[in-house]
Formats: C-alpha cells, structure tokens, sequence
C-alpha cells in the first residue's frame, strides 16, 4: 500500500472515530435529558478528541516525509471532529436552555393565576356572605319611603305634626309648601302635577337643609327628620283616604 493511500485510510478511520464521539455525546445527553424530574440546567461541555501523535513526552519517532504527511491530515480530521462535537455542544445547551424557559414560563403562569386566585379568595371573605333574594327584597323594600300616619298627617285637615328638628326657622319656607300642599290634598283628595312638583322642590330643599347641620345635630333627629321629608314626598302623591 502507497503512502498517500496510507494516509486515506488513516483519515478516514479519524473522521469515524469522530462521528462515533459525536453519536455517543448526544446518545448520553437524550438518554439524562429524559430522565425524569427538573433537573437544573447543565451546559453541556464536550471533551476534545485526541489524536496520537507518535511520541511519548518530550520523544518522538523520527518522522519521515509520509509521517508528517499523515500528522497532519490527522490534525485536519482532528479539528473537523472538535468542531462538529462543538457544534454538537451548542445544540445542545440551546435546547436546554429553550426547554429552561419553557419551564420558568409555565412557573411564572402558574404563581400568577394562584396569587390572583388567593386575592380572590382574600376579598369573599372580606365581603362576607352574598345575599339572598329574600336579603335583597327586604333591603329593596327598606330604601322606599312610607306614608305617613294619620297621627302624622291628618287626612281630614292635612295638618303635619312635625318633627322637632324640622320646626326650627331655618324649615319655614319648606314647612309653608308642605302645609299648603297637604291642606289642598285632604281637600280635594289628590295634587295637582304642580303642587307635586312643589312638594318635591321643598323636600329636595329640606333634605339639603338638613345634610348642612348634619354634624350639629343627633344621629336619631337627623334620620327621623330625613325620613319625615322623604315619607312627606311619597304621602303627597297618594289620594288621601
């Protein structure tokens, strides 16, 4: 056999070695990856193949011009086989470093829907329990004002037994368009559209009246007196009895 054929057929046995590291390098990596579990990311890092260059420490076999003919070829199988396993290795690390933030998303998604599922959580039990229907009638049926009384409106005379807080001066004008009003309603059995409109303004008046004081008088007065107004507004669009 010739030398150049020689050195072929040496090539040629390098480049397999080669393919051989490479093929066992990604066998080793797929057969960890699939392991199991979430492993921290490890970079993956090849080992660089190594040619025998003929001599042992600082002795070497006398070259000829066919040896150093084949060292290098074996240089030049030895480079393309560490870059292909640095190919290989870059691979790698990129997939892992894909299926790395793949998995901080999903993290990230979860801690997000499980934080806002606490708030959630957190505020029903801040607000307590919802109400029923039946809460929701009553709590309806207590915001409408109710007619007065015949003791507090005298459906013959239409005379208003007032409140105390609501006889001081500062209601005068507003007692005035009430008193009138309710004269004409035990009169006549209904207002006409404009003296209801009449009661409203005074009571809108009234209620204003007495929103200014709110801090200068009781709790108790203020909510009979409010209470009064609205129940005055609402008596004065029913027909009297």
């Amino acid at each position: 056999m010739s030398g150049r054929s020689k050195c072929k057929a040496f090539a040629a046995a390098l480049t397999t070695i080669a393919l051989i590291g490479v093929v066992f390098f990604a066998q080793s990596f797929a057969s960890e990856s699939t392991g199991g579990g979430t492993a921290a990311y490890q970079p993956a890092v090849p080992n660089a193949t190594q040619v025998y260059s003929g001599g042992y420490g600082s002795y070497s076999s006398p070259g000829t011009v066919a040896g150093s003919r084949m060292q290098g070829m074996a240089s030049v199988v030895q480079a393309a086989g560490n870059y292909n396993l640095s190919t290989s290795a870059a691979y790698v690390n990129m997939t892992q470093a894909q299926q790395q933030a793949i998995r901080n998303y999903a993290d990230y998604t979860s801690t997000y829907f499980q934080t806002r599922e606490m708030n959630r959580q957190a505020r029903a039990a801040e607000r307590g329990p919802r109400p029923t229907e039946a809460d929701l009638v009553r709590m309806a049926r207590s915001d409408v004002p109710k007619p007065l009384s015949p003791g507090e409106v005298n459906p013959v005379t239409g005379k208003i037994a007032w409140p105390l807080l609501l006889q001081e001066e500062r209601f005068a004008d507003e007692r005035a368009v009430f008193e009138q009003a309710f004269e004409a309603r035990a009169r006549y059995g209904a207002l006409k559209l404009d003296e209801i409109k009449k009661v409203d303004s005074a009571a809108d008046a009234a209620l204003a009246d007495l929103k200014a004081i709110i801090r200068d008088v009781s709790g108790s007065d203020y909510s009979q007196a409010k209470r009064f107004v609205q129940s005055l507004a609402f008596t004065s669009r029913q027909s009297a009895m």
